[in-house]
């Protein structure tokens, strides 16, 4: 029998051999993005790609499937398929299998009794999946109803997330691979979802989604977590419920008070404006901040920037001159 043909699922996700589980699923997320039939269709290669690189996740994903890979080298898939396992600091024997502890579950597996070892352990409800939702501040102060398109990784019905067909007790093949998901364990889907996001949310925030996460081997799905990601806005900053921004105030106005029209994310509101406001204070405008979840509202801050004409006409330097003598001011003739 022609042995497997050995794959550097290293190489294929783009991580080194250290990398964590952490940095693993995001490279696979982002090439699998990149690859997927939904996106690229028609495209053989892409796809021939996309196949690489969710096997190479299914492998590199998988805590037991990982160490077979790096332990057995290419032989790493029929050591695998035959449940053989390092005994506590031997390794392996030549031809790719070890005779410590793991020759009972060689024979085990080839002569009956843990056939669908694999299978039962990946049997139960799908994993939870998390994805990120972008939503703009102004979305987010009256909260929106999304609409998106997800891939998701169900595990394959066909071996039950084995990779590997299902057998019952007795011989099986120890070369063979479940023709659905090519040996992955795994399927690729899109879901499209829909969520409503709440008036008020804030950066952070999880919305869950009942039984709309990945399925397991028997059909039962895992939970979605959609993570909130509140855009940064050209003209508001936010801390909680609370907004600032900056206004420009004419010397004149805030040398002697007045009033500003303001525009804020709920309308145009008339700002009052203090005689002697200094640049970078702040004035309060009650209740124009973000909603809460205690149905009260947060406040606007506005930042006073004072301003000076460049080019004052004839008539307004003659009026400065005469407020700077009169306030004792050095001026510029």
């Amino acid at each position: 029998m022609n042995s497997p043909q050995y794959k550097d699922y290293y190489a294929i996700l783009g991580v080194s051999r250290q990398a964590d589980e952490k940095e693993i699923k995001a490279a696979y997320r982002k090439l699998a993005r990149k690859y997927h039939p939904d996106v690229n269709p028609g495209d053989k290669a892409a796809e021939e790609r996309f196949k690489e690189i969710s096997e190479a996740y299914d492998v590199l994903g998988d805590a037991h499937k990982r160490s077979q890979y790096q332990s057995f080298g290419e032989q790493w898939k029929r050591a695998s398929q035959s449940g053989v396992r390092y005994p506590q600091g031997a390794g392996p024997m030549p031809g790719g299998f070890d005779l410590g502890s793991g020759l009972s579950d060689l024979f085990e597996t080839l002569f009956g009794g843990g056939g669908n070892a694999r299978a039962d352990r990946a049997s139960g409800k799908g994993e939870d999946v998390e994805y990120a939702i972008e939503v703009t501040l102004e979305d987010a102060l009256k909260g929106v109803a999304k609409e998106t398109t997800l891939v998701l990784e169900d595990a394959c019905s066909g071996c039950g997330g084995a990779g590997a067909p299902r057998r019952g007790r007795g011989p099986i093949d120890i070369g063979g691979i479940c023709t659905r998901c090519h040996g992955t364990g795994r399927v690729t889907r899109t879901q499209r979802i829909n969520v409503k996001v709440p008036a008020g949310i804030e950066e952070g925030r999880r919305l869950k989604l009942a039984s709309q996460g990945a399925a397991g081997p028997d059909g039962v799905r895992g939970d979605l977590y959609l993570v909130v990601k509140v855009r940064d806005h050209a003209t508001y900053e936010r801390s909680g419920k609370d907004l600032t921004t900056s206004v420009d105030v004419p010397y004149t106005l805030a040398a002697l008070g007045g009033e500003l029209a303001v525009a804020t994310l709920q309308g145009s509101r008339t700002l009052t404006v203090p005689a002697g406001v200094q640049s970078g204070q702040r004035i309060r405008v009650s209740g124009q901040g973000m909603p809460g979840q205690d149905g009260r509202n947060g406040d606007l801050y506005v930042r006073v920037k004072v301003t000076v004409p460049k080019d004052p006409s004839p008539r307004e330097r003659e009026l400065l001159r005469q407020l700077a003598a009169l306030r004792g001011d050095v001026v510029r003739d």
